[in-house]
């Protein structure tokens, strides 16, 4: 029953997302609006050797990751990006929520609890993780495209779709019609995908299938002589970020543990945090959105390129903490 209870609650919340973007995104394309973004992309598209649709679905995943990733999807439905496009598009996608959640979830809470120099050293990995993805999408775009390869601007956006033939006479109201019975099915497709992919991982979740993730935290402490206060923490915090840490201000605030022990602890957790993290919430989602043969590869990409940006800032503080 939680299984199915939080099932049906991301269903209604990513459910409501999916929506919008697609219908909305083939609205707009009908109407001739979506051209107009194509000048906000060109110099991003250049510069990956991307098509305008990929800089149009990054602009997108600045409101919002979900609204981005599925105007990518449909775009490679419609035909308008290739295999390689949709990959690199939806790296591209996660860049600016790196960024965002510095404002959102890194200084309004984590900056209270932590200190300001705990605070920007753990801020340093999200950050580095959003560089990471920038740089492979810039060095695999142009490294895996020949100089043949669609450029920004070198398609145009269809108005409406060719085989109307009063597609210049339709009304709003028949516009609106089109583009519901254009994206339904995709957008059926989309929520089955999800339902069925949470529905399972969770169900391996309430089940204690997963509980061996947890006993992997005593030997990762251990490796870095880090005291056994930090193990509790640690383990809440693979499996919540904020509870894990908020007990671990607790611990610095009572003198139980030093800053750099909390530090590196975080660190080090969020190397076990972020595939558990992935498995949970990121997997089902982009196999619902991207499908069983794009989804799990794009996640284990970002995945990645996450975990090496966490392993690079945890072996700096390691080296040069003083």
């Amino acid at each position: 029953m939680d299984s199915l209870t939080y099932t049906a609650r991301l269903l209604l919340k990513m459910g409501s997302v999916m929506f919008v973007s697609l219908f909305g995104v083939e609205l707009l394309m009908q109407l001739g609006l979506m051209r107009r973004l194509e000048p906000l992309g060109k110099p991003l598209a250049r510069l990956a050797r991307l098509p305008t649709e990929s800089a149009v679905t990054f602009l997108a995943s600045i409101g919002s990751l979900v609204a981005g990733n599925t105007m990518s999807a449909q775009f490679h439905q419609d035909g308008r990006i290739s295999r390689r496009e949709l990959v690199l598009s939806a790296v591209l996608n996660t860049v600016p929520l790196h960024f965002k959640e510095a404002l959102t979830f890194h200084f309004p809470i984590i900056l209270p609890l932590l200190g300001l120099k705990l605070c920007l050293i753990y801020i340093a990995a999200f950050w580095l993780a959003g560089f990471l993805k920038l740089a492979f999408v810039i060095t695999w775009g142009r490294w895996s495209s020949g100089p043949e390869a669609c450029l920004s601007g070198d398609k145009t956006w269809p108005e409406c779709p060719p085989h109307s033939p009063d597609c210049m006479n339709r009304t709003f109201r028949q516009l609106i019609g089109d583009a519901f019975r254009s994206k339904q099915r995709l957008f059926l497709r989309m929520m089955l995908l999800l339902a069925v992919v949470t529905f399972l991982v969770q169900l391996m979740v309430q089940s204690g299938m997963m509980d061996h993730v947890n006993r992997m935290v005593r030997p990762l402490t251990d490796i870095l002589n880090l005291p056994p206060a930090v193990i509790g923490p640690v383990s809440a915090y693979i499996l919540s970020p904020t509870v894990g840490i908020t007990y671990m201000a607790n611990l610095l605030n009572e003198g139980l543990v030093s800053d750099f022990q909390a530090i590196v602890a975080l660190l080090a957790g969020g190397i076990l945090m972020v595939p558990a993290i992935r498995l949970r919430g990121t997997l089902p989602r982009y196999t619902a959105i991207f499908g069983v043969r794009h989804g799990p590869l794009i996640c284990l990409l970002t995945l990645g390129l996450s975990l090496l940006a966490r392993a690079i800032i945890l072996m700096l503080v390691l080296l040069f903490y003083p």
